[in-house]
Parts: structure tokens; C-alpha cells; sequence
């Protein structure tokens, strides 16, 4: 399990609109910038995956704005990998006043690897390692028994359910996955009887 990574800015007046506070849609740059710090510090910037013919691209943003910042305020954001699978990455965000801690944002965005000409592509096994350094689970999942596993290890989860990592960050392998036709509903319907 990893750490999120954080970046601290100043808001700049020309961020601000006429209430007095950042406009809303300054806060995807943030946002923005924060992603790109992060993949960065982990040794992933934009331009070396390009170089390797792999782009990431936000896909679906959800942001939800809790109190205003306003001109001179330095803000914190807190950013995290919640999921990798496939060619999907959820990253959680939140940004706070530094000073106070106050809540001003919070974010889902979901990234897709594509290449250059727009095909999803899966999650290379180099980025995802890297990447593992910025995985931190949500208290849900880490609720549920949702572990990220190194290769060959062996985990038994809630009600017995063993998982066989095949990796950081891996769902294969769970025998309780729902991507591979079965899983969990093809246990839960045994049990229940309905298979016969």
C-alpha cells in the first residue's frame, strides 16, 4: 500500500470571479496539475509515457465544491489511486486550506491508458507498479477484504475467500471477481442453491 501525494499552491487573483472566490472551473486545473505532480513524483510524467506510445486521459471528473477559497489562500491537495483495473485508473482528491484544514474540494476522476490513436489500452505492468505508490484503498474496500497482493501471495479475506495476487493492484486471480463471468455471483448462487 502506498501514500498519497501532496502539492500545496496559492490561489492567484486572477483565479478569483466576480463573488470574490476561485471560479469553479479553476479547480480541474488544480486537480490537473496535482495528477501530473503525483505521476511525477511516482517516476511517470505525461511525456515519457508518451514517448512509450501510452497517453492517460481523464475520462470522467466528479468534482463536489464544500466552501469557497478565496485571492492569497494556500491550498492543499491530497491525491490518491482508490483502483486500478484494466485500462481504468480512480484517483480520490481532495483539496483543503493548508492553514485550517477546511474542506474546499473533493474529486473522482477516473483515467483511461490509451494509445495515440484513442484505443484503451490495458494498464501497462511498469506503470501499475509504479503507480502502486500512490494506491491507498478506500476504508470501504480496505472494509470489504480488497487487497492489493504482491505476485504468488496468498490472502484469506472475509468469509473464508482466499485470493491469489498476481501482482500490485491485481483483481485477477479473486475468486470472487465479477470481470470473469463467475465470480462472486456464481458462488453466491451456489450457495443459495440455484445451481444444480
Amino acid at each position: 500500500m502506498g501514500e498519497p501525494a501532496q502539492l500545496r499552491l496559492k490561489v492567484r487573483y486572477y483565479e478569483v470571479d466576480e463573488y470574490g472566490h476561485v471560479n469553479h472551473a479553476n479547480y480541474v486545473h488544480y486537480l490537473e496539475v496535482a495528477r501530473i505532480e503525483a505521476l511525477e513524483a511516482v517516476g511517470l510524467p505525461l511525456g515519457e509515457m508518451r514517448r512509450q506510445g501510452y497517453l492517460l486521459v481523464a475520462a470522467d471528473l466528479s468534482v463536489k465544491y464544500h466552501s469557497p477559497a478565496r485571492t492569497g489562500d494556500a491550498l492543499e491537495i491530497v491525491t490518491r489511486i482508490s483502483e486500478v483495473r484494466g485500462a481504468r485508473s480512480v484517483w480520490i482528491q481532495e483539496v483543503r486550506e493548508a492553514v485550517s484544514q477546511r474542506l474546499v474540494v473533493t474529486a473522482t476522476v477516473t483515467g483511461a491508458f490509451m494509445t495515440e490513436d484513442g484505443r484503451a489500452v490495458r494498464t501497462p505492468m511498469a506503470f501499475r507498479e509504479k503507480l502502486s505508490a500512490l494506491y491507498v484503498p478506500d476504508a470501504a474496500s480496505a472494509d470489504a477484504g480488497v487487497l492489493p497482493g504482491e505476485g504468488g501471495e496468498t490472502a484469506t479475506l472475509r468469509h473464508g475467500i482466499q485470493w491469489h495476487g498476481r501482482g500490485p493492484l491485481s483483481h485477477k486471480g479473486r475468486p470472487w471477481c465479477l470481470c470473469d463471468g463467475g465470480g462472486l455471483r456464481k458462488r453466491l448462487r451456489k450457495l443459495a442453491g440455484l445451481n444444480r
